[in-house]
């Protein structure tokens, strides 16, 4: 509690100062706190970017948005969003409800603009899982507007793309994507009706190394990424564990590694799992994991990407319909028990497969695509 009463505090200042003190960016980047899974509690989506702008000397500031029902920890080089944060959400329950969401925000995002944003001048937003674009186009209507792509998008995923038509949030706010690989704007372009991602999606590759392999074989240590969250049904959430648990009985050999979702908050109770003398949670930073596992086992985790771009395969432990996105869109072209594993040259062959597979999807960082995108 204290400690979000001080960024409470240090938030109040910055705004409150902004009154008086001009205050112009190229760039303002924005992002929710538990995106923050660095060794510094760093956000290393924004990372490359971040480096890029100082390579070019790009004016920024990045703003993180507070989560109070969250343990993660803050990050010390952001200037803390709470201040505005807190105005929002009480300015939301005054604002007529026959608004629509976004309607309701951009008008927010005008009123804030008067009183707290006077000074400060911004050419460029780009935020991370959409968050406040309506806010921020209502701040400035003349900005470009960036939502920068954090997981994998298919041709039916919510907030992007469904039944054939883009997200609202995007299209009433005339935002654009910035994509990790052309792989995924195919999957855009060709299943949307109005050809809104066609003019509004970037291809800009991502930060994820794929220069080398991590492992020669397997050691006999499995990464499970978890996907249980609030987005999920209970009964969802439920059938994924089911599954988990069959998964980890499957093996007494290997020792399981278990990584929650960062936007974990004890939807599912593991306890009884990790009582098990092989199952133990993972390290904090997702590249010491990789480090540590040469098997990576999830349902869904965009994970899987960032294993096949080290040469670490993927077993996928969901058999659900719903949630087989990785065979349905993406065709992942491994379906191999753990125990297959074992011998070097079979492990050896499916991590070279795998990598190429992953490549259309997370091309290297384009740096001069990034920086030509911008205004």
């Amino acid at each position: 509690m204290l400690r979000n009463i001080i960024h409470i505090i240090k938030s109040f200042a910055f705004f409150i100062s902004g009154v008086l003190i001009k205050r112009k960016y190229d760039v303002i980047f924005y992002y929710p706190q538990y995106f923050n899974r660095g060794v510094n509690n760093d956000n290393q989506f924004f990372k490359h970017i971040l480096l890029s702008c100082d390579r070019n000397n790009i004016s920024y500031i990045v703003f993180e948005e507070p989560d109070f029902t969250v343990n993660n920890k803050r990050n010390s080089k952001a200037t803390p969003f709470d201040f505005i944060y807190i105005v929002i959400i009480l300015l939301r329950k005054l604002y007529s409800s026959k608004l629509t969401a976004q309607l309701k925000d951009q008008k927010i995002g005008g009123f804030i603009s008067r009183l707290f944003f006077r000074n400060l001048y911004f050419n460029n937003y780009i935020t991370l899982s959409q968050s406040m674009l309506s806010v921020f186009r209502g701040i400035n209507p003349d900005a470009l507007l960036y939502d920068l792509q954090h997981g994998i998008i298919h041709h039916n995923k919510e907030n992007y793309l469904v039944g054939g038509v883009a997200e609202s949030n995007l299209v009433d706010n005339d935002a654009n994507l910035l994509l990790s690989g052309a792989s995924y704007k195919n999957i855009l372009v060709s299943n949307e009706k109005l050809n809104y991602f066609q003019n509004h999606a970037l291809v800009i590759g991502s930060n994820i190394p794929s220069k080398i392999n991590l492992h020669e074989s397997f050691n006999n240590n499995i990464l499970i990424t978890l996907q249980f969250t609030h987005d999920h049904t209970a009964e969802q959430n439920e059938m994924l564990f089911k599954e988990l648990s069959k998964f980890v009985a499957s093996s007494k050999e290997v020792k399981f590694y278990l990584k929650n979702h960062p936007r974990f908050n004890d939807e599912v109770n593991l306890s009884e799992l990790l009582k098990l003398p092989n199952v133990m949670m993972a390290p904090n930073d997702i590249n010491e994991c990789f480090s540590l596992c040469s098997l990576h086992a999830t349902a869904y985790s965009t994970s899987t990407f960032e294993a096949a771009l080290l040469g670490i395969p993927t077993i996928l432990i969901s058999t659900k319909t719903e949630f087989n996105y990785f065979q349905k869109e993406f065709s992942y072209p491994l379906n191999n028990v753990i125990g297959e594993f074992d011998s070097i040259s079979f492990y050896q062959e499916k991590s070279k497969i795998i990598k190429n597979w992953a490549i259309a999807y997370y091309t290297p960082f384009n740096e001069p695509n990034f920086i030509n995108s911008l205004r």
